[in-house]
């Protein structure tokens, strides 16, 4: 069987996990389970001692007690002693440099010179002896740094890249780039848009292309205007030498400025008295009796005037009064308008047989006049109305 763990639950007391007496019944078992495998361990563990013994004692019968530690290896404390090695063993020699080798090496064995290790400059090397002298032994390097160039594969540089002709560029499309295309699918699509685009003599179809306009409409100098015929926009046309202190006019030409300034002031003296003129009017305008009415709007004054105060019209103009009552009794209500020389008119309405009747007067204040309301019937005043 196999080991069954302990469900804990997921977070401590949460009551999820195995109740105490099915995690006591695990335990027991998987302490029965153990049992078991240890059990079938040790005794394979016997078994391979046993049979370990009995081919040490088929090994020991078939050599010679004589052969061992001669012809035959014999470990000695779970080793080979050096003794019973091969001479080839020995024949690899370390010394810290080339300097500490022997005056005079041995055919058949390896000289190391551990130098600076793995560095590019002063890496290990091996050596060997000719007879007459050490000489360097390849070997396969630390770094590419101590592999020369080949005339063939030979390494990536920064200049051998920007060298590097475009071969296999294929199709163009007009399209555009992704992270996952290579560098000559880029090119390609870099190179397909391009064409793409409108040449000098081409019109685009597409209003966000040129506007449907020729490409030379964007790049041809501007078309001066004449007193008959409008201009045509374009680019600013180059001036000529010695015309650095004019300006471009509207007719496409460079204009002297001072010649034009004096024109300019000639135009502005015009303009200045027509202005004038025109101020006159507007003075004249401004002056006149205005009419009734102009510029005027009926306001509510019924809580501003009241019964027997007299009022006077400085608006320097003329403004019409229109009162609004409840007769009350016997007895007149007035508007009276006096001059302001002395004078006075009373307009007036009521009568007794209109008692509770609504009644109205209007009048027109000329300016400076003044008015005030008489009223002799008690009556009620339901609203006072001015236009000025």
């Amino acid at each position: 069987m196999s080991i069954v763990p302990i469900d804990v639950g997921q977070e401590p007391n949460d009551e999820t996990g195995d109740p105490l007496r099915d995690g006591g019944i695990k335990i027991n078992a998987n302490f029965a389970e153990l049992d078991v495998r240890t059990a079938a361990a040790q005794a394979k563990a016997d078994r391979g001692v046993f049979d370990a013994a009995a081919a040490k004692a088929v090994a020991d019968a078939a050599i010679p007690a004589a052969a061992l530690g001669d012809s035959v290896p014999q470990l000695i404390n779970g080793t080979v002693p050096a003794s019973q090695l091969p001479s080839f063993v020995d024949d690899v020699l370390e010394f810290p440099t080339l300097g500490n080798f022997p005056a005079a090496g041995e055919t058949g064995k390896i000289y190391i010179a551990v130098n600076d290790g793995d560095s590019p400059t002063n890496p290990t090397r091996q050596y060997r002896w000719s007879g007459s002298a050490f000489v360097l032994i390849p070997s396969s390097p630390g770094s590419t740094d101590q592999v020369p160039e080949g005339p063939t594969n030979q390494y990536f540089t920064a200049a051998r890249v920007r060298s590097t002709t475009l071969s296999g560029l294929g199709a163009l499309v007009n399209a555009a780039i992704l992270a996952t295309d290579t560098a000559l699918q880029a090119f390609a699509k870099l190179q397909g848009q391009l064409n793409a685009k409108l040449g000098k003599s081409e019109v685009a179809a597409d209003s966000e292309k040129l506007g449907g306009q020729l490409a030379t409409f964007y790049t041809t100098t501007m078309v001066g205007a004449s007193a008959s015929v409008a201009g045509m926009k374009g680019l600013v046309p180059p001036p000529a030498a010695g015309d650095q202190g004019k300006f471009l006019a509207g007719d496409g030409t460079y204009k002297d400025i001072a010649g034009s300034v004096t024109a300019l002031s000639g135009q502005v003296a015009a303009q200045g008295s027509r202005i004038d003129a025109l101020e006159t009017k507007v003075s004249a305008l401004e002056a006149r009796q205005r009419s009734l009415g102009d510029g005027q709007n009926w306001g509510v004054y019924t809580g501003n005037r009241t019964a027997g105060t007299t009022y006077t019209n400085n608006t320097g103009r003329s403004i019409a009064v229109q009162i609004q009552w409840i007769q009350g009794g016997a007895g007149a209500v007035a508007l009276v308008i006096a001059a302001p020389n002395g004078g006075a008119v009373d307009i007036a309405w009521g009568s007794q047989s209109n008692v509770a009747g609504g009644n109205t007067v209007l009048a027109i204040v000329p300016a400076g006049y003044t008015y005030s309301l008489t009223n002799n019937s008690g009556s009620v005043i339901r609203a006072w109305l001015e236009l000025r």
